[in-house]
């Protein structure tokens, strides 16, 4: 019978080959160093969150396979813990993936205590109020009566990559692709050409530039046994795969190749000589491979009045295609928050919790993004009387036209009314000290109207939406800089109970 993580020839592979060393081979500006956590039996298939302050992998004990959990503090890696009975509750489990903001996980169970399709498959579970919990099987358009495993979740959750050796593929174990649709998946399809051959492919791992595709294969060409390769996916297709060859490659087996995003560093698995026993875990320093920088936004979702942290939901929308690219979550009791965002691209990021105003950001990520942390802590307004929040609308130098980019965010407004019918909400205009007083304050009443008019011919009633223009006769901030008085041109919403 296979093992879940391994197709059932590694297993005599596995056995045959060198055991793992620290080594600096081939190129000397490369340095591999071992997992400060390895044990006397395998652990492999690292996966990173929060910016690599979060690691998850999979140890081996008594020949059982667990999955753990690593976080990084100013000392270095805390000690492992177990990720919980729910996810772990298989005979063996492992291979997990997580989200940028490591509060969603699929992972690989192997006769789980919740039914499944066949030998091997894969499921997903939340973490909710510091308990890895809901723990689903991903269904059959995910899973197959062959063995299904080695899950890669894009760091916004949309995108899984998994390795299956159903029928139909190109020969062993091959990659298969599938997207996420609110709480369903897609149906798996293989990867495109080039990646999968007659050989296997195994443990693809998606960087944090959604295009960057690590993965294992046995093919032909390679330093011997499995090795590592990438590809980058750009414009709907695959780049030739590249063997990443050494000193990360060696005539031992390479698998589970993680980059941490916006640096140098990437963790993998081998089973090279000099290791603590089976497969282990090592770091590579500079990655050879880097894949594109991106920009990380992280922070605290609280409550205005309070203070006290809050579980959101994190809406990031791309305000050119108008689409919601990711669903992400604030941590139910830290209230910390993790976004990933590519180059290039214009994002709204809105805050949404039940009984609470909504709040958005936007975020610009130039085309020469070099990698960059940006802290921002988001206060969310309980739902009452005189409770508000500026809307991201944007409209030209003196026009009341509505920009295709201000569109994401007056559906947000649409949605929010139409999740409270018991509201009205008062939209105000405000414009910033350049110009005469009447002509800005005519022009901020237009632009509100204009808000109105788009949010009522959704649907709610013209009586629940009131419309005044303030003009400049209340900046939000002081000063005559341009910084201030962009923010000082703004619309804001505010509730009327």
């Amino acid at each position: 019978m296979k093992s879940f993580l391994f197709y059932a020839v590694l297993t005599f592979l596995l056995c045959t080959m060198l055991r793992a060393q620290v080594s600096v081979q081939g190129n000397a500006q490369v340095v591999i160093s071992p997992f400060q956590y390895n044990g006397p039996e395998d652990d492999f298939a690292p996966a990173l969150a929060q910016d690599g302050k979060l690691l998850l992998f999979t140890q081996e004990n008594d020949k059982t396979q667990r999955i753990m959990l690593c976080e990084r503090d100013g000392q270095g890696w805390a000690s492992p813990t177990n990720l919980g009975s729910e996810v772990n509750d298989a005979i063996q489990a492992g291979s997990a993936s997580v989200t940028s903001d490591g509060q969603f996980i699929v992972f690989a169970a192997y006769k789980h205590s919740l039914v499944g399709f066949g030998r091997t498959d894969l499921y997903s579970a939340r973490k909710v109020n510091g308990k890895w919990t809901d723990v689903r099987n991903l269904g059959a358009q995910v899973n197959s009566e062959a063995f299904d495993s080695q899950p890669a979740l894009s760091p916004d959750g949309s995108t899984l990559y998994f390795v299956s050796d159903r029928s139909g593929g190109a020969g062993g174990t091959d990659i298969y692709v599938c997207h996420r649709r609110g709480k369903d998946w897609t149906k798996a399809e293989l990867v495109g050409s080039g990646v999968n051959t007659s050989s296997d492919e195994l443990t693809p791992s998606l960087a944090a530039d959604n295009s960057t595709l690590y993965f294992a294969s046995n093919r032909s060409g390679g330093q011997g046994g499995f090795d590592i390769y990438t590809t980058r996916y750009k414009a709907g297709t695959y780049s030739t795969p590249t063997n990443i060859g050494a000193p990360i490659n060696s005539s031992a087996d390479e698998y589970n190749y993680c980059a941490v995003p916006n640096s140098t560093k990437a963790y993998f698995a081998s089973n090279r000589s000099g290791g603590q026993g089976g497969i282990d875990i090592y770091m590579a320093d500079p990655n050879p491979e880097m894949p594109d920088a991106v920009l990380t936004m992280h922070g605290i979702v609280s409550d205005a009045n309070s203070g006290k942290p809050l579980g959101a939901d994190l809406v990031v929308t791309d305000l050119k295609t108008r689409q919601k690219v990711a669903i992400l979550h604030s941590d139910d009791q830290s209230g910390e928050y993790y976004v990933t965002l590519n180059a290039g691209h214009s994002y709204s990021i809105t805050a949404t919790r039940p009984d609470y105003v909504f709040y958005s950001e936007r975020v610009d990520v130039p085309v020469a993004e070099k990698g960059r942390t940006v802290n921002n802590d988001i206060k969310l307004t309980p739902l009452a009387n005189d409770a508000e929040t500026r809307l991201l609308i944007f409209f030209d130098t003196d026009k009341a036209e509505l920009s295709d980019e201000s569109m994401p965010e007056l559906d947000r407004a649409v949605e929010f009314l139409q999740a409270n019918p018991d509201i009205r909400v008062r939209i105000e205009g405000h414009t910033d000290d350049v110009g005469e007083d009447n002509y800005n304050l005519q022009l901020s009443q237009r632009r509100a109207d204009a808000v109105k008019t788009y949010i009522t011919q959704q649907g709610i009633e013209q009586k629940r939406v009131l419309t005044v223009g303030y003009g400049k006769t209340r900046p939000k901030v002081k000063g005559t800089t341009e910084e201030a008085r962009s923010q000082n041109r703004r619309v804001e919403m505010k509730i009327l109970k």
